[in-house]
């Protein structure tokens, strides 16, 4: 039992509910409505005495603007949490050495897209060496094709992310108020 307690995560989705309800001014049947359920779930859910279905989860963190990841698992109460502009930043948690860490992770982008486009150019190689693929072969080629499509707007996505944080940490603000995304 105690190995079962050393491991436990602790959960403050009652807390944060009950918090992010009061920060928006909102009566438990207001968030009740907006989440589609009724004032006695929502009066549970901030008790403790009942959790909601994923799926509740789901429209719970949506209405807030926040990650489930941090409707549950994070204080919010002790946290730079701006309810009026929707805005969680937690770049404190990356460390002192963010600027280096990113460094890092820039450097995988550009790693990876490398490995990427190196299967890319493998695969059309050996396509365009094949005279004639059978129905699966062709169906395999299509679903590579498919699939590098796909990573390759991940790595554009992740691009794109990775000049949003750095902007917010070269000049520690928002870019939507201006107000200081780094404590």
């Amino acid at each position: 039992m105690d190995s079962v307690n050393k491991n436990a995560v602790q959960i403050f989705l009652d807390q944060n509910i009950r918090y992010l309800r009061k920060s928006k001014s909102w009566s438990q049947e207001e968030l009740a409505t907006k989440v589609g359920l009724n004032r006695g779930n929502i009066a549970s859910y901030e008790k403790g005495t009942a959790e909601p279905k994923l799926c509740n989860l789901l429209k719970i963190a949506h209405v807030f603007s926040i990650s489930m990841f941090d409707l549950t698992r994070r204080d919010l109460r002790q946290e730079e949490y701006d309810v009026a502009d929707q805005t969680y930043l937690h770049l404190k948690s990356l460390g002192p050495n963010l600027h280096e860490r990113l460094e890092e992770y820039q450097e995988q982008v550009v790693e990876l897209e490398t490995v990427v486009d190196s299967l890319y150019n493998c695969h059309c190689f050996k396509v365009k060496k094949e005279d004639e693929l059978d129905k699966s072969a062709k169906a395999i080629a299509n679903q590579f094709e498919q699939l590098h499509d796909v990573t390759r707007e991940l790595l554009q996505a992740h691009q794109e992310l990775m000049a949003l944080v750095s902007s917010e940490c070269k000049d520690g603000t928002s870019p939507r108020n201006g107000s200081s995304g780094i404590a």
